[in-house]
């Protein structure tokens, strides 16, 4: 199984999957080695959180964002088994399924989905025209209607999740499976460890890594020796994996994969759209992050590029990053991040 495995990878090369864009070529992306790895990752990958969901676009939409993101040479699509309660899987895996080999496919386990979000998953398609009848909006759902998170690390839980996330991606191994915002004291015991050394040996896993919201438990996770990637935030806005875990991974050949490059829209939006209220806990944080950004885009103005394109900028090029994810949700909002990355 491994050597199919091994075989699958080694064949990668372009993908044409789609016609829509005549660019669509990986001299447009640079690949970049995955810590110590024989991945070579595309230096900005698709992070794929909200793709799916009742409350988005329809799958044919998400399919020609993820045939757009291969036109641009983008080979990594970093998703999770939770998000829009497993979709974000099924759609990846549908538009990946005749060309699996030649992308890079990470997953997440760790969460679990309370009973409301399951029910939910299974009556999509009724609940999806009610929605867009009544004009719902899901930043006005009350927080008690989507049920609480829990979460679930064990040897057991993670066997499951990993067969689960096979099922729904169509695919027989992911390249990457990470500990999906774990913390510390779970890194800590290290119960994870053997269960997915076992997954590694049995071909269904290539790699493991972990996914942290915490740097302590991105830290902790450095110290094991099957730990091939972490994944961390990372923006002009957030500098503190740059300090010591972004250098600490790069020092023990372990990928890194950014998040939230472009902190949540605050380095894409303009000033004047932007509410920090709505990002931050206190009056004093809002003025901090106000000074920040005012900052920011005046260095920006100063280069003559925008905010985003420094932004991107700084998140790709940081010593030790393999790869920055954009939160594209549909082909505009990809193009137009790619348009503003740097050359």
């Amino acid at each position: 199984m491994q050597r199919n495995v091994d075989r699958l990878h080694a064949e990668r090369t372009r993908i044409p999957l789609s016609t829509e864009l005549a660019a669509g070529d990986t001299r447009f992306m640079n690949l970049r080695a995955f810590g110590n790895t024989d991945l070579k990752v595309s230096e900005y990958g698709l992070g794929c959180a909200r793709i799916g969901g009742i409350f988005q676009g329809d799958a044919k939409a998400f399919l020609r964002l993820f045939a757009t993101a291969a036109d641009f040479g983008i080979n990594f699509f970093d998703t999770a088994d939770m998000y829009s309660q497993g979709e974000s899987e099924q759609l990846l895996g549908q538009a990946f399924r005749k060309q699996r080999g030649r992308v890079i496919i990470a997953s997440k386990a760790g969460y679990l989905l309370p009973k409301r979000r399951r029910f939910a998953a299974r009556i999509k398609p009724l609940l999806r025209p009610l929605i867009r009848a009544l004009k719902i909006r899901r930043d006005r759902l009350p927080s008690g209607t989507r049920g609480a998170l829990s979460q679930d690390f064990s040897p057991g839980y993670l066997r499951q999740a990993v067969e689960g996330s096979l099922r729904r991606l169509r695919t027989d191994y992911l390249d990457l499976l990470q500990l999906h915002s774990v913390p510390l004291d779970v890194v800590l015991r290290g119960e994870w460890e053997p269960v997915l050394d076992d997954l590694k040996r049995a071909g269904k896993i290539r790699y493991y890594g972990v996914s942290c919201d915490a740097l302590d438990a991105g830290l902790a996770g450095l110290q094991y020796t099957g730990v091939s990637s972490v994944q961390c935030v990372l923006s002009l806005l957030e500098q503190g994996s740059a300090r010591e875990l972004i250098p600490q991974a790069k020092g023990r050949g372990v990928g890194v994969i950014a998040r939230e490059c472009l902190a949540n829209g605050l380095l894409v939006k303009q000033a004047e759209e932007i509410d920090l209220k709505g990002y931050c806990s206190s009056d004093e944080e809002v003025e901090r992050r106000a000074l920040q950004l005012k900052e920011l885009r005046d260095e920006a103005a100063s280069e003559g590029i925008s905010l985003s394109t420094l932004a991107l900028r700084y998140a790709s090029r940081l010593d030790g990053v393999s790869v920055a994810l954009l939160g594209a949700r549909s082909v505009e909002q990809l193009q137009s991040l790619l348009a503003k990355r740097p050359k």
